[in-house]
């Protein structure tokens, strides 16, 4: 106990605590921004799926998907849910059962918008263009079956309207991503830094000459650690919540907590190995950037190839922000509190990879050296 509680004293006094706990999700979430307000794409992939059987709507649906003649927008069936969560599609429109009839009668129609957990930047592109293209279109011929067919006589037919299932924020599409990528930033960065700042500075051998034991010792650096990089993904969280940003808190929680695990045990394992803080600062912040380009956030995953897309499902940072955009765009069912329970333990198992790895090598760090 006074042996964590030192630790917690030392932590506490760098400034580069308090950078971690409050500059970080700081920065990540201005840069976050910067970059959604930036970002464009040429490889979207919009599906159409129309609850409108009646011969009118054929016609009139296919007449705007004529305008078409690229992949971009695409006819989908019924199971346009699960080409959304695997990437298939960045997004759905789907076009109610009384479209033609609301249409015809110059009623203004809503058209649902489904967008895709995968790459879900590039949904919120097409959202966004929809949305201003439909407010544009407002009042016009475009969407006037007089202009279509030749049977309206209303000089003025409202655009429908585009809305989401769920009430979601895009200015919060990056949320997910910089809460977790905060979280494995902290962790890796404290954790880094921990074994080899006591490597050069000797102390081991005043940790051996006080017996304590390498076990405990781990433990103060995993804890203080562990603590300082779940508190600064609740910190972040917190700064989304006030604006918001709405997941459950259970899931929230379980997932930062297992990636502050993870990444705080890869962390100290780095540090571990490294015999100085310059080379487990260089070995952290490669692999960090690494696992950043991998998490989903910054490139399209959906373009992988097969290979790359099941490396990914093993990867801690890519699942949990796939995890907590499934929760912010879908409904929570029975097969999703299977996927999280599989992530939380494939994060256990690697955590638990590492810290045997680092003491192993810790242990041979309080061995008595040979002359």
């Amino acid at each position: 106990m006074r042996l964590l509680t030192l630790e917690f004293k030392r932590v506490i006094s760098r400034p580069i605590t308090y950078i971690v706990l409050l500059g970080l999700p700081i920065i990540f979430i201005l840069l976050g921004t910067a970059f959604f307000n930036s970002f464009g794409t040429d490889s979207l992939k919009i599906g159409v799926y129309s609850e409108d059987k009646s011969p009118l709507s054929k016609f009139t649906v296919g007449v705007v998907m004529s305008l078409f003649h690229g992949g971009t927008i695409q006819y989908v069936g019924p199971d346009y849910v699960e080409k959304l969560k695997n990437g298939e599609l960045n997004a759905v429109v789907i076009i109610p059962s009384d479209f033609t009839t609301s249409l015809f009668s110059a009623r203004q129609t809503e058209i649902r918008y489904v967008p895709s957990p995968v790459d879900t930047q590039l949904s919120a592109a097409a959202y966004l263009v929809f949305k201003k293209l439909f407010e544009d279109l407002n009042g016009g011929p475009f969407f006037n079956p007089k202009v279509l067919q030749q049977m309206y006589t209303s000089s003025s037919v409202p655009a429908p309207k585009l809305v989401t299932d769920k009430e979601v924020s895009f200015s919060q599409v990056f949320a997910p991503s910089l809460i977790l990528l905060i979280t494995m930033f902290a962790g890796m960065l404290i954790g880094a830094a921990s074994v080899a700042s006591d490597k050069e500075r000797g102390l081991f051998l005043y940790y051996s000459i006080g017996k304590i034991k390498p076990y405990h010792y781990y433990l103060a650096k995993l804890t203080t650690t562990f603590l300082i990089s779940f508190v600064a993904g609740l910190v972040s969280y917190f700064v989304f919540l006030i604006n918001g940003f709405s997941i459950s808190v259970i899931v929230i929680l379980t997932v930062i907590l297992s990636n502050a695990l993870f990444h705080t045990a890869l962390g100290i394992t780095i540090s571990s190995f490294s015999q100085n803080t310059m080379s487990s600062n260089l070995i952290a912040a490669i692999l960090g950037v690494l696992l950043l380009f991998s998490s989903g956030s910054l490139m399209p995953v959906s373009s992988l190839p097969e290979l790359g897309k099941k490396i990914l499902n093993f990867v801690p940072i890519y699942k949990s922000v796939y995890l907590l955009r499934m929760a912010q765009l879908f409904s929570i069912k029975d097969d999703f509190k299977v996927l999280i329970t599989k992530n939380l333990f494939l994060s256990i198992v690697g955590a638990s990879i590492f810290v045997a790895l680092s003491i192993v090598c810790i242990k041979k760090e309080f061995s008595p050296k040979k002359s």
